[in-house]
C-alpha cells in the first residue's frame, strides 16, 4: 500500500490520536560502540510502525505490525517500492507462551556460541567499547523481523527453558536443527546441531569456564568434514580488561544462516590471533588491540595471505566537563596483485586517525591514508547531542568531506528514525547536513522525521535531499 503524498501526513496524523511512545535517541558514536546491530527493544515498544522513505519520484515502504501479552505474540513486516510490482520483503512470527515452553511459528533469530553455526552478520564486532564482545558465547533464539539481508530463517521453532538448562528445536524448509545449552556457576556449556535437507551433519559445542579473575570460552564446529575453531581467554576484572583468541576458519566456510563475521579478518579460510586491553585510571582510559591473521589454504601454491589490524586509543572523561578521545589504527593485507598474468605479493596499508570532542556538540576529525597509492581523505563533524523541550526532542549536524577518490572514503553514523541503521560513506569533496526531529504528539505515540542533503563539488552543484518519515503507535 503506497499512499498518494499529499495526504501521507494528514493520514499518519490521524491514526496517531489514541497512541503513545518515548523518545529513545543516543549519539551516534555512542550507539555504535554497544550496539551495532539495532535491537528492536532498542527502539521502544510499538504496535504499529509506519515508515516511509522517499526516494526521487519512488518511495520504499515499511510496515511493521507486533501485538503481544502474557502468552502470545504476534509480528508482521513489509517492505516495498512505490516502482516495485511486487513486495520485496515479508516476514511475520507466531510466538505462544505455554508453562516452560515456547513456541515460534514464522521468523526467528538464532544466534549460538561464536557464531560458527548460527549468528548474526554483526556477531563480535570490533569495538574499542566493547572489547570483550568476541569472547562470549552466545544462545539466543527468538521471533525476529530483521531485514531482508539479515540472519532470519522461518519455520517453527520450540523453546523450553528450566532453572539451569535451555532446550531447543527448529524446523525449517531446508534443515532440521536442535540445541542445548546448560548453565552453571562455573561452567557453561552447549551442543548445537543442523541436519540439512542436502548435505551431511553439522556440530557445535560451546563452552565457558568462569572463575573471579579469568574466563576461557570458546566454540568447536564440525561441518563437511572441516573443522573451525574458536578459542578466548578474557579478563572478569573492572580494573583491567583484557582479551586473547585464537580462530581457525576452514576454506570457504560458511554458518548456516549467512557467513560469520569476526570484525578482524576475512570470515573464512583465515587463522588469526588477537589481543585487546583497555585500562581505565580515574578518569583516563587506554585501550587498544592487535589482531594478525594468516591465509590458511592458497590456490595454486601462490605464496600466503595475510594481514594485521593495529589500534591505540586515549580517552579522557569527566563527569560535567569536556570528553576527548584520540586514537589511531593501521589495517594491513599482504595479498596477490595481478599485473599482466605476474602474481606478486602487494603490502596495502590503511592508516586511520579520529579525535572527538565531546561537550554540549560533538566535534570529530577523522582522517585515513592509503599505501602505496598515497591516497587521503579527511572529515571534520559538528553535531548536537541530543536537545528536548516539551513533547519535542532532536538532533542536527554537518560534516566536512574531502577524499581522493572512493578509496579513501570514510565512515560515519548519522541519526536515524527509531530502529534504522545509517551507516553513511563520505568520498570525494563535499558538504553533508542532517537532522532528526521526534515528536510525542500524546501518550500513546510518536512521529519520527529525519531530513539529509548533501552536496559534491565534483559530481554536481545542486544539493541532494533525503528524508524519512516514520509513525509509532503504542496502546
Amino acid at each position: 500500500m503506497v499512499l498518494k503524498s499529499s495526504f501521507k501526513f494528514f493520514w499518519l496524523i490521524f491514526l496517531s490520536l489514541p497512541f503513545s511512545q518515548e523518545n529513545i535517541w543516543e549519539n551516534a558514536e555512542d550507539f555504535i560502540q554497544s550496539y551495532f546491530e539495532p535491537e528492536e527493544f532498542y527502539s521502544a515498544d510499538y504496535v504499529q510502525r509506519i515508515r516511509i522513505i522517499p526516494n526521487g519520484n519512488n518511495e520504499n515502504w515499511q510496515q511493521k505490525i507486533r501485538l503481544e501479552n502474557d502468552r502470545f505474540k504476534m509480528g508482521w513486516r513489509i517492505d516495498k517500492s512505490s516502482y516495485a510490482e511486487f513486495i520485496q520483503n515479508r516476514k511475520g512470527y507466531l510466538s505462544v507462551q505455554a508453562n516452560d515452553y515456547n513456541i515460534i511459528i514464522g521468523n526467528a533469530r538464532i544466534q549460538t556460541g561464536n557464531s560458527l553455526l548460527f549468528g548474526s552478520d554483526y556477531n563480535s564486532i570490533k569495538s574499542s567499547g566493547n572489547l570483550l564482545s568476541p569472547g562470549k558465547i552466545r544462545w539466543k533464539i527468538s521471533p525476529y523481523l530483521g531485514s531482508e539481508t539479515s540472519s532470519n530463517p522461518g519455520g517453527v521453532f520450540i523453546l523450553k527453558k528450566t532453572s539451569g538448562t535451555n532446550y531447543y528445536m527448529g524446523v525449517e524448509k531446508s534443515a532440521f536443527s536442535s540445541g542445548i545449552y546448560m548453565s552453571g556457576e562455573k561452567l557453561d556449556g552447549m551442543l548445537v546441531g543442523v541436519l540439512p535437507k542436502e548435505g551431511s551433519l553439522a556440530l557445535s559445542l560451546s563452552y565457558h569456564l568462569k572463575n573471579n579473575f579469568v574466563h576461557f570460552s570458546g566454540e568447536t564446529a564440525i561441518k563437511y568434514n572441516e573443522v573451525a575453531q574458536y578459542f578466548q581467554l578474557f579478563s572478569n576484572s573492572k580494573d583491567i580488561i583484557w582479551l586473547g583468541q585464537f580462530r581457525l576458519l576452514p576454506n570457504n566456510w560458511e554458518t548456516v544462516s549467512g557467513r560469520p563475521a569476526t570484525g578482524f579478518g576475512k570470515t573464512s579460510n583465515e587463522k588469526g590471533i588477537l589481543i585487546s586491553v583497555r585500562k581505565t585510571m580515574n578518569k583516563f582510559t587506554i585501550y587498544g588491540w592487535a589482531d594478525m591473521y594468516w591465509e590458511v589454504q592458497n590456490e595454486f601454491s601462490f605464496p600466503v595471505r595475510s594481514g594485521d589490524d593495529f589500534l591505540t586509543g586515549f580517552l579522557y572523561r569527566k563527569k560535567g566537563a569536556v570528553t576527548l578521545e584520540l586514537k589511531a589504527r593501521r589495517k594491513t593485507i599482504v595479498e596477490l596483485f595481478n599485473n599482466n598474468s605476474i602474481y606478486n605479493l602487494q603490502k596495502n596499508i590503511k592508516y586511520y586517525y579520529t579525535f572527538t570532542m565531546k561537550k554540549m556538540i560533538v566535534l570529530k576529525w577523522k582522517s585515513i591514508q592509503l599505501k602505496p597509492g598515497n591516497q587521503t581523505g579527511e572529515l571534520i563533524q559538528l553535531q548536537s547531542l541530543k536537545y528536548q523541550k516539551g513533547k519535542w526532542s532532536g538532533v542536527v549536524g554537518a560534516v566536512y568531506f574531502n577524499t581522493d577518490n572512493w578509496d579513501s572514503r570514510l565512515y560515519l553514523i548519522e541519526p536515524g528514525l527509531k530502529g534504522e541503521f545509517r551507516i553513511q560513506p563520505y568520498f570525494l569533496e563535499g558538504i553533508s547536513i542532517y537532522s532528526k526531529v521526534n515528536w510525542k504528539i500524546n501518550d500513546s505515540n510518536s512521529l519520527s522525521f529525519r531530513y539529509s542533503t548533501q552536496r559534491k563539488k565534483e559530481i554536481s552543484e545542486k544539493w541532494k535531499p533525503e528524508m524519512g518519515l516514520q509513525l509509532d503507535i503504542v496502546f
